[in-house]
């Protein structure tokens, strides 16, 4: 079985065209991948509240919240901060 930090760099090198990436809960991506500063940070979807919101996590820490109208939050990652998932995605 591989170690986590080697499957998620492998799937942040599967996922480099797109910040967005499969929905096994639908309407939510599995992975977010945004830049902060120099580096590409993957977060992986923890949990969907009842409100619609979304909690996504690094595997070390808290990483971006995604509201109930599909925005991503994340201070720092101009190219993911505000966007909704659907820009993420590509579909806008």
């Amino acid at each position: 079985m591989m170690k986590p930090t080697v499957w998620g760099l492998a799937l942040a090198a599967t996922c480099g065209v797109s910040t967005a990436s499969a929905d096994i809960i639908e309407g939510y991506p599995d992975t977010l991948v945004c830049r902060i500063g120099a580096e590409r940070i993957v977060g992986y979807l923890h949990k969907v509240n009842d409100d619609g919101s979304a909690i996504y996590l690094t595997l070390a820490q808290a990483f971006a919240t995604v509201t109930p109208d599909g925005v991503v939050h994340r201070d720092g990652a101009n190219d993911c901060d505000g966007k909704t998932l659907e820009e993420l995605r590509g579909n806008s």
